[in-house]
Formats: C-alpha cells, sequence, structure tokens
C-alpha cells in the first residue's frame, strides 16, 4: 500500500496523513466513552489506559498496512547516541521529575497512589508514548518525508507540517473537560515538540528513542497526579497557562535549531538516501568538549538536585566519544568522571532535600529543633 500512497499528488498525501490521524483521535474517544458507560472505573489514569490499549491495535495495524513496520526494528545510529541525540529532551525529563519531586516534598503531602495506580500510570505513560510516536513519527512523518523531495527544504516540510498536525490532535482535549484556552496551548507546546521529536528520529534513525522519551516527559509532566494523586489527567493539563507558553517556547525552540542546523539537515537528506553516516574523530573531540561542559554544570548544579539532567547527558556523551575516538581522548575521560561526581552529587541532595522539606516546612518541627531565643526580662517587679 505504502508505494500506492507515494504515488498519489502531495496534497491526498497530506489528506491521508491527517485521516489516520483523526482516525486514531475518534478510536481513542470511542473505547474511552465505551469504558466509561460499561464498567464502574471512575480513575482518569485506567481509563486512559483501557483506551490506549484499543487505540495500540490499531497504530500497530496500521504501522504494517502501510508498510512501515520496519521502522519499529531499525535501530540507527544506535540507542547510546539516539539518546545522546536528544539529549536535551533527556535532561528536561529528568529536570520536570526532579521538580515534582520538589514541589511534592515542599507541599508536605504524604498521598501517594497505590502501587497497582502507580503500574497503571507507568503503562499508560508507555503507551500513550508509542502509540503518538508511531502514528506521527512511523507513519505520518514517514509518508510525508517519503512523498516529498528528499532535500533540505522537503525534510522541513514533512516535520513542520506533520508537527502541526500532531499539535492539533491535542485540541480535541477540550471534549475530556479540559478548557479550550489550555487545549490551545498544549496544542502550540505539543507542535514544537513534535518537531524536536521528529528532529530526534531523523537524526538518529531509532524511533524507540522518540517512544521511550516521549513516556518519559509525560511521566514527569503528570507525576503530581499519576503518583502522588494530586488531581487527574484533566486537572493537570487544565492548568496550563500562557506562562507555561511563554516559557516552553524558548526551551523548546533552541534544541530544535539546534538539531536542524544545515549540516544535520544534510546529514538527515544523505541517511534517507542510505547512506551510513561515520562520525569522525574531530566530532568525537566535540562530543567529549560538550560532554565535559556538562560534567562541570553538573557538579555545580548537583547541589541543588538539578544536576542529575546535566550529568546524565554528560555521561551519555562521553561514553559516546569514547566509542567514536577510543585512544588518546583526555577530554573524554574528564567528562566522564565528572558527569559521574555529578550524578552521584545530585543523587545524595535530591534524596536529602526529599527527606529535609517535609521537616522544614513544619513550623512545629522546626522549632522543636532550633534553640529557645533570648526572652528580656519584663522590666518591674
Amino acid at each position: 500500500m505504502k508505494n500506492k500512497i507515494l504515488g498519489l499528488p502531495k496534497a491526498a498525501v497530506i489528506v491521508i496523513g491527517i485521516v489516520i490521524t483523526a482516525l486514531f483521535l475518534v478510536l481513542m474517544n470511542l473505547v474511552g466513552a465505551a469504558a466509561t458507560h460499561f464498567t464502574t472505573i471512575m480513575d482518569s489514569y485506567t481509563l486512559q489506559f483501557i483506551a490506549e490499549i484499543g487505540v495500540a491495535v490499531y497504530a500497530i495495524g496500521m504501522l504494517f498496512l502501510t508498510g512501515y513496520q520496519q521502522s519499529l526494528r531499525k535501530t540507527g545510529v544506535g540507542f547510546l547516541r539516539g539518546f545522546y541525540t536528544g539529549g536535551f529532551m533527556v535532561g528536561y525529563c529528568v529536570y520536570v521529575a526532579v521538580a515534582q519531586l520538589f514541589l511534592q516534598s515542599v507541599s508536605g503531602s504524604d498521598g501517594v497512589r497505590s502501587a497497582g495506580g502507580i503500574m497503571i500510570y507507568i503503562l499508560t505513560m508507555f503507551l500513550v508514548g508509542m502509540n503518538e510516536e508511531v502514528i506521527m513519527r512511523g507513519i505520518v512523518l514517514n509518508l510525508f518525508a517519503d512523498r516529498f523531495s528528499n532535500t533540505r527544504r522537503g525534510v522541513l516540510a514533512a516535520i513542520i507540517l506533520s508537527s502541526v498536525i500532531f499539535g492539533a490532535a491535542h485540541i480535541p482535549n477540550v471534549l475530556s473537560g479540559v478548557p479550550l484556552s489550555s487545549a490551545l496551548i498544549q496544542a502550540l507546546q505539543a507542535t514544537l515538540l513534535g518537531v524536536l521529536f521528529a528532529a530526534i528520529y531523523l537524526r538518529s534513525g531509532n524511533l524507540w528513542i522518540c517512544i521511550i522519551i516521549h513516556a518519559l516527559v509525560d511521566f514527569g509532566g503528570l507525576m503530581a497526579s499519576g503518583i502522588f494523586g494530586n488531581g487527574d489527567m484533566t486537572d493537570m493539563i487544565g492548568s496550563l497557562s500562557v506562562l507555561n507558553l511563554v516559557v516552553t517556547v524558548p526551551l523548546f525552540l533552541v534544541p530544535c535549531i539546534v538539531l536542524l542546523r544545515r549540516s544535520k539537515l544534510d546529514e538527515i537528506v544523505e541517511m534517507r538516501e542510505g547512506e551510513i553516516i561515520i562520525p569522525s574523530e574531530r566530532e568525537g573531540e566535540n562530543i567529549a568538549t560538550v560532554s565535559l561542559v556538562l560534567g562541570i554544570l553538573g557538579i555545580v548544579t548537583g547541589f541543588v538536585g538539578y544536576g542529575a539532567g546535566f550529568g546524565l547527558v554528560g555521561l551519555l556523551g562521553a561514553i559516546c566519544s569514547k566509542k567514536i575516538k577510543p585512544q588518546q581522548n583526555g577530554t573524554a575521560t574528564a567528562a566522564l568522571i565528572t558527569s559521574i561526581i555529578g550524578l552521584v552529587i545530585a543523587a545524595l541532595m535530591i534524596t536529602a532535600i526529599m527527606f529535609l522539606m517535609p521537616v522544614l516546612s513544619d513550623t512545629s518541627t522546626l522549632e522543636s529543633i532550633m534553640p529557645a531565643p533570648h526572652i528580656p526580662r519584663a522590666a518591674g517587679p
């Protein structure tokens, strides 16, 4: 079927991509509505889990029907290099998760969902990442990239168009009770994320990298409700405001520009033509230098817990550099050491802060461990 679709005019291929996405959304809502109607389940994540299982059948079936099943088998540049390519998103996921843990500690709330509820949440986030990546990058992006010209302009057009469709697919969340303003903000954020995921996929040639990172992004962003039971999924999405947009637009736009700069677009074109890109020793040295900087940042910021992301990406880069240039690569060795130190410091600080925050936020406990203040003796008899 793939050859028949690719033989159609570009406009028809775009319509097919939109229809595939629309059917994905319709099926999800139908399965979710059926689960709500025929069961007594009230938990939003359990209902979402049921819907995602139904949609997974559609997503995998459509992947085979369109002839892109190989996208789940190809590893491209490998997992290590792939995660380093998506290093910004790896660091972002760690940052969000740590921030959520800190916020939970500061709030003083000790509520945690049941073990079964947490497992459902984890599986749901994985299925969300898998289904959306299979549909949007595994099928829609590949269709557009194969139908458009294999040039820098054609690749960019495929990335942007598929990402706009991905963003628009989040607007129907209003049907679940999300305010329209929040749904539009989420759609804009999702469009930028779509560009990032598309860049990571085309640069790495590994769809699983995008699936895992996508699942981690959703996992970290919804931890407050999914792990600690503070509200549900609809509440979390409904809390999005313009401030979120002001922060995330530049935050996601910069790595998009870096990942899709002119030289890297040329590499994507070459990879899609079947050429194997072998990194040079110079590139290995550059990766080592970047990783060393990340390792140092990991140590510096590790004392407030947030250095875990820098340390993790620095570690990935150092190992990548060692594989590219195994000999006379002292910079990579230094990056490896500093990154590990940063990770250890961050892990210790996160543990300490999580234990200390509830204590320090309780004023009665704080007063009990502080020395009694000196009270001057009252004047008079």
